[in-house]
């Protein structure tokens, strides 16, 4: 291990080099250090990758003579035998950097490095009512592999639709379309990108959207709960019985709520079978009442909640934004 020692006292310069596609095995003892130099070209990012076939090392990535290894922003410190993975943001100037594999213990270890000027972009940039995050943890020169999950920035109820192109059904599984509450997340799971891939994802007030809406707004007044943002139950059998109910969805998207509370309960009074649909799917999200209870609760105390209705209503807000995730 006498090279690994010397390694610690070479100038950067010194450094062997570590190439794009070009893998590199490497052994490191316990509590030594062993360094490589890597020329990251402006407007091209990168990402570093220690495979360790045995024992635990670190993995650290740092500007010379700017930040010590130990110090770096830049640094991944798994458990052993798990792969460690280090992602630097795109160069303005050509740049060289300084790669650190730390042992921990003795590791035989693969390094590698990918560079790249492309990257997952999503369009518009600024939204008002979907907000996208996706969690890249490795890339090529043509494919990018991350977690993907959406965002309900607002405090009402959407349905969301996605829609994949170029995308290998095989590295994917992604719903078609689901309902998202009140800054409610949803994790879409992992994704392959390539540069055909478009993901298009939108929001989009619907009749479903409005079901979870008026049944959110009749879980406060009669439980005093509201119901999850991320609560994923079926109720398409419901949506015959629940139409009726629609335009206090409209009132309730409108901050009227004096309107809402009273055509919920005319319509509720009008329409056992409504009540008997709007009970079950209270049942489904976990609100436990007799249907009588409910239609009691609902018609005594919806009045006198208007502030929970302002919180989740929708004045001014679009009734749909479509976002796209591309690589550009």
């Amino acid at each position: 291990m006498v090279w690994v020692l010397m390694a610690t006292l070479m100038t950067l310069g010194d450094l062997p080099t570590l190439k794009p596609n070009e893998p590199v095995m490497g052994k490191v003892a316990a509590g030594e250090s062993l360094k490589f130099r890597i020329t990251v070209p402006a407007g091209q990012r990168s990402i570093v990758t220690l495979f360790p076939l045995d024992g635990d090392a670190d993995l650290f990535v740092s500007l010379p003579s700017k930040t010590p290894a130990e110090k770096t922003p830049f640094k991944s410190t798994n458990p052993a035998l798990q792969t460690e993975c280090v992602m630097l943001p795109k160069q303005l100037k050509q740049t060289q950097l300084e790669v650190s594999v730390l042992g921990i213990t003795e590791t035989r270890f693969v390094l590698a490095v990918n560079l790249t000027e492309k990257s997952a972009v999503v369009e518009p940039a600024r939204t008002v009512l979907a907000e996208i995050q996706w969690q890249e943890v490795a890339f090529s020169e043509n494919h990018f592999l991350g977690a993907l999950t959406v965002a309900n920035k607002t405090t009402t109820w959407y349905e969301v639709t996605v829609k994949a192109a170029g995308v290998d059904p095989s590295k994917v599984s992604l719903p078609s379309s689901f309902v998202l509450g009140p800054k409610g997340k949803r994790y879409l799971g992992w994704v392959a990108l390539t540069p055909n891939t478009r993901i298009v994802i939108s929001f989009q007030r619907t009749p479903k959207a409005d079901a979870f809406l008026i049944a959110d707004c009749v879980s406060r007044v009669v439980s005093g709960v509201a119901i999850s943002p991320e609560i994923d139950i079926a109720v398409d059998d419901l949506m015959p019985h629940l139409r009726p109910l629609f335009p206090v969805g409209q009132a309730l998207r409108e901050g009227d709520w004096k309107r809402a509370g009273a055509l919920l309960v005319t319509t509720l009074r009008r329409n056992p079978k409504t009540l008997t649909a709007l009970h079950a799917f209270l049942q489904r999200t976990g609100v436990r009442l007799p249907r009588d209870v409910l239609g009691s609760r609902v018609a005594s105390g919806f009045g006198a909640i208007s502030a929970i209705i302002s919180a989740v209503s929708s004045v001014n807000l679009p009734k749909q934004e479509q976002v796209v995730l591309t690589v550009n």
